[in-house]
């Protein structure tokens, strides 16, 4: 045994109140019950990585004792050693990681310790280490979803994903999907390119099985197939990231496919929130200019609004973005088509959105509410912010929400602009500078949000989180959860915001463009793609 006792896995309040924790996500009852503010648990690299890398050390310590008694026993004994065949390993967390375990594609070249192969039995475990897979996606589960979030906060179908993983067979689509999401989140998060090589291969295998799925008869398999191609579509995302290009959305429209096939189920709440994680992907490619039109799905929007979660509320008000964006697509491929009178609905649908938009800012707790920041670290100058200004959120989750709300008030306000210059009786000098100010206002206030998201950091932390330093307000102090989560999770938060910031339709100043561009390369630093020049 390597350590004496089990590392604990509770918060912190209830380790220093020395009582036991329940652990419930996001907060625990002990917390709930006494009015204290649930810090969130244990990173989970500390108690999943603990065990397998004293056990490494150990055994490699054990292996040293071992031959130096054979290298004693050998000279007492006076007799010539036989002629080695094999060169012996010493294995060390870092072989490890690169073993290829059952169900995993095959690693070539894996180092495996030899002193085990005679003496390995069938029916013994042959090391106490937890398969690969499961070390790495019990990670990313505790990475994205375990941490503590705020309950008006719904991040879609990635939170049924847990519970449908460990009840599918190994081989399926949602498993294999799975996999190679988790494989190419902790690439980015360690920098360890063997996983970026296997969430590769991973995805190849799901995206080959999820074909013969659609092929075949769907039957109640048909959800997981959905929670499939989405996470498909997260890996094309992924990808693109890495390779810094737009996504093709190529499995979006694949899974827009399978909602309209009328195969999905909608009484039940699983299927809700998946239909409505759909809604939000559609939403978000309508804000980004690059993109091009999804088409739309036959019934939309696909899931009506959840009155107590602020995000499900934003994303109702946004639905109707997707439809203006069309619109004005279609517009501007053929405007000889166009009046003024259907440009001036185009306008007056524009402003009529951005106003519902507005409203949805004047239902939000105070807790919601953005902070100027009041103790800003050096560290956290130097890597960069905008005019000075830093804004603290309770958290990630309620700072992307914002970030969310601000890109769409930007493309209904640009298309505003772009209406009021092609109507000479509306265009006023006032009307012009007021759109042109609330642009620049919202893409301030998402630079804003920037040293929130990636404080001090300008590399990868290799899963040490303690390396980087945020800002703070004397309301918003920085929380454990928020410094677990903030390195591994802020840049993917906030990178697909920032690259709309660069379109060269919108109408901001240069030196902000290339602070922007600038923050951009610092997050693909992080994650440790190499940046491009944009």
């Amino acid at each position: 045994m390597v350590y004496r006792g089990k590392p604990s896995t509770g918060c912190q309040n209830c380790r220093s109140r020395h009582i036991k924790c329940d652990e419930t996500r996001p907060h625990c009852r002990a917390c709930v019950r006494t009015g204290r503010t649930c810090p969130g648990y244990p990173h989970p690299l500390d108690v999943m990585l603990r065990d397998r890398t004293a056990f490494q050390r150990k055994k490699s310590n054990v292996s040293k004792a071992k031959a130096a008694n054979a290298t004693k026993w050998k000279e007492s004994s006076k007799e010539p050693s036989p002629p080695s065949t094999v060169t012996d390993l010493t294995t060390s967390p870092s072989t490890v990681s690169t073993i290829s375990y059952v169900g995993s594609p095959k690693v070539e070249n894996s180092p495996v310790s030899v002193n085990t192969l005679g003496t390995r039995s069938p029916s013994v475990p042959g090391s106490l280490c937890l398969p690969l897979e499961s070390t790495v996606t019990s990670l990313f589960f505790n990475s994205y979803l375990y941490l503590p979030r705020d309950p008006l906060i719904r991040i879609g179908f990635m939170e049924l994903l847990p519970d449908r993983y460990f009840n599918t067979r190994p081989g399926t689509p949602l498993y294999l999907g799975t996999l190679a999401v988790s494989f190419f989140s902790v690439s980015a998060w360690t920098g360890n390119r063997s996983f970026l090589r296997l969430a590769e291969q991973f995805f190849v295998r799901a995206l080959s099985k999820t074909r013969v799925a659609l092929q075949g008869n769907l039957g109640e398999n048909v959800f997981e197939t959905l929670m499939a191609v989405l996470l498909l579509s997260i890996y094309e995302e992924f990808s693109a990231v890495k390779e810094h290009r737009i996504a093709a959305k190529t499995h979006l429209r694949g899974a827009i496919a399978l909602v309209n096939s009328g195969c999905i189920p909608q009484s039940d709440t699983a299927s809700q929130i998946v239909t409505s994680s759909i809604q939000c992907q559609i939403i978000k490619a309508s804000t980004v200019p690059a993109y091009p039109t999804i088409e739309m799905p036959d019934v939309w929007p696909l899931a009506a609004p959840i009155p107590q979660f602020a995000s499900s509320q934003l994303t109702a008000a946004a639905s109707e973005l997707v439809n203006l964006r069309q619109v004005w697509v279609k517009f501007t491929s053929q405007p000889e088509l166009y009046g003024a009178d259907e440009i001036h609905n185009i306008y007056s649908t524009a402003m009529a959105l951005d106003s519902k938009l507005c409203a949805w800012t004047w239902a939000l707790p105070q807790h919601w509410a953005p902070v100027p920041a009041t103790m800003v670290p050096q560290s956290v100058r130097e890597a960069g912010m905008f005019k000075n200004r830093c804004d603290c959120y309770t958290e990630m989750w309620i700072g992307s929400t914002w970030n969310t709300y601000r890109e769409s008030r930007i493309v209904v306000q640009n298309i505003i602009l772009d209406c009021l210059r092609l109507l000479p009786n509306l265009e006023t000098p006032d009307r012009v500078e007021a759109v042109i100010s609330t642009i620049r206002e919202m893409a301030t206030d998402i630079c804003a949000a920037v040293p929130f998201f990636l404080g001090s950091q300008t590399m990868s932390v290799h899963l040490d989180p303690y390396k980087v330093e945020y800002p703070e307000a004397e309301e918003r102090r920085v929380t454990l959860a928020h410094q677990q989560k903030a390195p591994l999770l802020g840049g993917w938060l906030i990178l697909s915001t920032l690259e709309y910031l660069c379109s060269p339709d919108l109408c901001l100043a240069h030196e902000q463009q290339v602070w922007v561009k600038s923050q951009m390369h610092r997050i693909w630093r992080i994650y440790t793609f190499e940046s491009r020049v944009v």
